[in-house]
């Protein structure tokens, strides 16, 4: 009896004459790692849905045939309730799966729906802080955790329910290079006692050891099933054509360590731009912020020149999102901020700003795609089209933005931020959604953008985004006394 069994799926929507899952099936034994690759849209995410029974029990929308069973019972005679017990669900933005305001109400809140008693659960709670590492997490008010932190979080309130069958879908999209050793650690000794796990995955250079079968789709289709060795040993060329990202990161992450274990709050240099003629700089003077009476950051001076790309770096909660903040005036600062010579209060810094959210569903607000992109831009809709056109887009332009997949959300922030014409421009974690092709075609757009009137921020985990795109790298840090 399989663990996991998929026989025919096949998802379809009213709104496409081309099923969103065609005809797949799939087996999983107990204590296997699967993951699910590909390029954004081929299906992935919809997949897991279909394992977890939400489609198309709560995406009533969605035409559901073929079968899912969990440990030989089909999911068609189980309730929500069963399947819950069975299967524990990850998603792709974890604030969508939060109920409580605190992080250790949380953690145990899965298990107080099972009814468990209070012994119990405080001991799975116990175990899972130890295990995942979250004891600097716990009583804390959910909504002033970092993206990273949240992602933890959410990993911890469904493992501690103890599920047969574990989805993660995009676990690593907002993790640093110690969280995602960590979340490593936690599946492949959630593995050795016989969890099944299903991944859904863009960065996939960790999972050596841990995958044992990589199910590669394309256009809802499964094209293939490779090893870990199997895709760490095709060329660049190979995985480009793939739409998979690189398999061997380590001398990235040994050159990034070498420049952020030495420099912290200091800019250092990766990349000299040639003929560069600085028409605008920003400084930072005595800047400091500090969070209920906490210090996050005191800087003496810092310096940005334009036409720069700057990486923002540093570990889960150290302060990145919250600096980005400072320069679009969003956070209350000590200090002065500079335009060349002229002093920035809040309301100029809101104006010279465009910012890329990390949950990018928070700032999507318009019933077409087309009309989102031209929202508040004095862009035209021929120059929107030519865009769209090279940020794969232009088949959505009419679709709603909430239809689509999470790295297709991405790419339309993307497009808005590269039609707002701001001095600053922020793009916080804009890769986390993102295929390879994507990821490619957002380094050489960012490109195009810079110039020497602007300064553009990349706050990122992603190591090939940091030594692909930027010029600077920015490395943060936890303040300390």
């Amino acid at each position: 009896m399989h663990a996991l069994e998929l026989q025919d799926i096949t998802v379809s929507s009213a709104a496409s004459s081309t099923p969103i899952i065609d005809n797949f099936s799939l087996q999983v034994e107990a204590g296997e790692c699967v993951v699910l690759c590909g390029e954004s849209g081929c299906g992935k995410t919809t997949i897991t849905r279909v394992i977890n029974g939400l489609v198309p029990e709560f995406y009533d929308t969605l035409a559901l045939s073929g079968d899912v069973k969990h440990f030989g019972n089909s999911i068609k005679e189980q309730t929500i309730s069963d399947v819950a017990k069975n299967v524990g669900s990850v998603f792709q933005n974890p604030k969508s799966q939060f109920f409580n305001l605190d992080t250790s109400n949380e953690l145990i809140f899965g298990c107080e729906n099972l009814n468990l008693d209070r012994e119990e659960i405080l001991k799975r709670a116990e175990q899972t802080i130890a295990g995942l590492n979250l004891k600097n997490l716990v009583n804390r008010n959910i909504f002033e955790l970092s993206g990273g932190e949240k992602q933890r979080i959410a990993c911890g309130s469904i493992i501690s329910m103890r599920p047969k069958i574990l989805l993660l879908d995009e676990p690593t999209a907002n993790l640093d290079y110690e969280s995602i050793e960590i979340l490593k650690e936690m599946l492949l000794n959630l593995k050795s006692l016989g969890y099944t796990i299903v991944l859904s995955e863009h960065r996939l250079y960790w999972l050596e050891d841990l995958a044992d079968r990589f199910i590669y789709l394309q256009s809802g289709k499964q094209l293939g099933t490779y090893t870990f060795n199997e895709l760490y040993h095709k060329s660049e060329q190979e995985l480009s054509e793939m739409g998979l990202r690189s398999m061997n990161v380590a001398a990235l992450f040994e050159n990034l360590n070498w420049i952020t274990e030495r420099k912290r709050w200091e800019l250092c240099k990766l990349n000299d731009k040639k003929n560069t003629q600085k028409s605008l700089e920003i400084t930072l003077e005595d800047v400091s912020v500090a969070y209920q009476n906490t210090p996050v950051f005191q800087l003496p001076k810092l310096s940005f020149s334009g036409g720069s790309i700057i990486g923002i770096v540093g570990e889960n909660g150290a302060g990145k999102t919250t600096f980005i903040n400072t320069l679009l005036g969003f956070m209350k600062h000590q200090g002065t901020i500079r335009e060349n010579q002229t002093v920035l209060k809040k309301k100029a810094l809101n104006k010279g700003g465009f910012m890329v959210m990390q949950d990018v569903n928070q700032q999507l607000f318009s019933n077409t795609l087309m009309n989102e992109v031209l929202l508040g831009t004095d862009a035209s809709k021929e120059q929107a089209q030519e865009l769209l056109e090279k940020l794969g887009l232009a088949s959505l332009e009419e679709r709603h933005p909430a239809s689509l997949s999470g790295g297709e959300k991405q790419r339309v922030a993307v497009a808005s931020a590269l039609l707002s014409n701001k001095r600053m421009i922020v793009f916080d974690e804009p890769t986390s959604g993102l295929d390879r092709k994507s990821l490619e075609q957002f380094c050489a757009e960012i490109k195009e953008l810079s110039s020497p009137d602007n300064l553009i921020f990349i706050v990122t985990h992603d190591i090939e985004v940091i030594f692909q795109l930027v010029d600077f790298i920015l490395p943060c840090s936890k303040y300390k006394e």
